[in-house]
């Protein structure tokens, strides 16, 4: 899947103008699944650390109605096997005087982490449901059946963020400080998840803070 997502965001890539300008690369590293806005459903489910990736692109001519955002590609590869994501979107940013700036970008992205966590194929089993519902009495081995299928199935409850969808918008906000004509320093957070539009399922969501440097090319 890791793969698939990095052929997605290339071929974002390849679907970008040709005569837009790379402005900016960025590269950094965070938190994966912390408590930030409380949105979402329970948190440190993934708590793991991961590297971030972007490559901000020049404002499109055709774009300055909407306050002139900046294209952008970027992706989080999870260092501990949990969910990794890639994507593209707008980034719209305001100076704070010489040194500082704020950035708010708006996107979709793809992952490779839980959509939903399958049911235990037990409820397929017409007596067992039955048997739930309190319409029939549970026989010795269906019960055992029941409790040896419950543990891997709460497991993935307890380890996996549910996000419901497989394609989820993506917000972020970063706060910049200008260290050299190129660089610069940024702290971050992310927010990730369907918000109930993309589908009618789960919807756990995950947030991330992070850190980066950024390289200004003008």
């Amino acid at each position: 899947m890791k793969t698939l997502i990095l052929g997605l965001v290339t071929a974002l890539g390849l679907s970008v103008p040709a005569m837009a300008q790379v402005s900016e690369i960025r590269v950094g590293a965070h938190q994966h699944d912390i408590e930030i806005f409380g949105l979402g459903g329970k948190k440190g489910k993934e708590t793991s650390a991961a590297i971030n990736a972007e490559i901000i692109f020049e404002e499109p001519e055709f774009l300055k109605w909407a306050l002139s955002p900046q294209p952008y590609l970027g992706g989080s590869l999870n260092l501990e096997g949990n969910t990794s994501y890639g994507g593209a979107g707008l980034l719209w940013r305001q100076t704070l005087g010489e040194k500082l700036y704020f950035d708010f970008a708006f996107g979709l992205v793809v992952h490779d982490g839980t959509k939903e966590v399958p049911l235990p194929s037990y409820f397929d089993d017409p007596a067992v449901v039955a048997a739930l519902n309190g319409t029939v009495t549970i026989t010795p081995a269906q019960l055992a059946r029941i409790r040896s299928e419950n543990i891997p199935y709460f497991e993935s409850l307890n380890s996996e963020i549910e996000f419901g969808s497989r394609v989820l918008f993506r917000e972020a906000l970063t706060l910049g400080l200008r260290v050299s004509e190129h660089w610069a320093t940024e702290v971050y957070v992310e927010h990730l998840s369907n918000g109930k539009i993309l589908t009618s399922g789960s919807n756990e969501g995950l947030d991330v803070l992070g850190g980066r440097l950024s390289y200004r090319f003008d």
